[in-house]
């Protein structure tokens, strides 16, 4: 219970939790000012190294370079481990738990060593210019309620794809509103046997502070993240799909719960359920 102090100052609890305040108003502002404009001039960028036949190396490091930017806006902090379970020229499929919109950059920017595309909703797609650089490098539309057009598209991109190039899934479907980890849909794990790639599972925690759903405040905080080792898919087959699905659900949930754990080791609270 605070002590109200008879000159009216402040307490040193009440000083923290104002400077703390100040620094997420300031740290919003900037961010709605500057992160949009950035995010356009690298889709304008990315659009035309595309369009000129530019070295594919050129597009991942816009896109890293992006994530490394917003993160540093965001003054965001990744601890990551288990960076060695990745082997560079290997392409996965790439399944993390999805927490808030933060998750992205996040891990383009800590998974950097991969070739990352992703599978990406209809929403984001609709975004002038963005919309258009995502689909042009090689990114994948869903529209998650229209499942036949959904599994063409992502067939075609595959086919399209560069062999070290990683997909990376957020198997939930879209990002947890009440910060739990939610079941995984199959299209990541149908994706992973047709293709004989490997699943990466990747458990995240302190996203979900640092930009909660259906908000607009950007919170200076850590985040931790853990790779797991690859879960293999030689000789499995469609019908294994479920197995691996579980599989890949049991690693995210171990390494969600270990990212969790070792945040409050920092003295930060991670939020949602565990």
């Amino acid at each position: 219970m605070e002590t109200i102090r008879p000159d009216g100052a402040c307490s040193p609890t009440e000083r923290s939790a104002l400077v703390a305040a100040l620094d997420t108003a300031l740290r919003t502002a900037v961010g709605v000012a500057v992160l949009p404009a950035a995010l356009i001039l690298v889709s304008l960028w990315v659009v035309l190294l595309v369009l000129v036949g530019a070295p594919n190396a050129w597009v991942d490091r816009a896109y890293t370079g992006y994530a490394r930017f917003a993160l540093w806006v965001g003054a965001t902090r990744v601890e990551a481990s288990g960076l060695e379970h990745i082997v560079r020229g290997q392409a996965y499929v790439v399944v993390p738990n999805h927490e808030s919109d933060w998750d992205p950059p996040v891990h383009m920017g800590t998974l950097d060593m991969l070739r990352l595309r992703a599978v990406i909703k209809e929403q984001m797609i609709r975004i002038p210019i963005f919309g258009r650089a995502l689909l042009l490098s090689g990114n994948v539309r869903v529209e998650r309620t229209r499942t036949p057009e959904d599994v063409e598209r992502i067939r075609e991109a595959m086919a399209k794809r560069r062999p070290d190039v990683s997909m990376l899934f957020y198997a939930e479907g879209t990002r947890s509103r009440d910060g739990a980890l939610h079941d995984f849909k199959k299209g990541a794990f149908a994706t992973a046997i047709a293709y004989q790639l490997p699943v990466l599972p990747v458990g995240t925690a302190g996203t979900r502070r640092i930009w909660p759903p259906l908000t607009l405040r950007l919170r200076r905080s850590p985040v931790v993240v853990k790779v797991g080792a690859p879960i293999p898919v030689a000789g499995l087959t469609f019908a294994d799909r479920d197995r691996l699905r579980d599989d890949a659900h049991r690693a995210v949930r171990e390494l969600r719960r270990a990212a969790r754990l070792r945040l409050r080791m920092l003295g930060v609270e991670p939020g949602g359920i565990d």
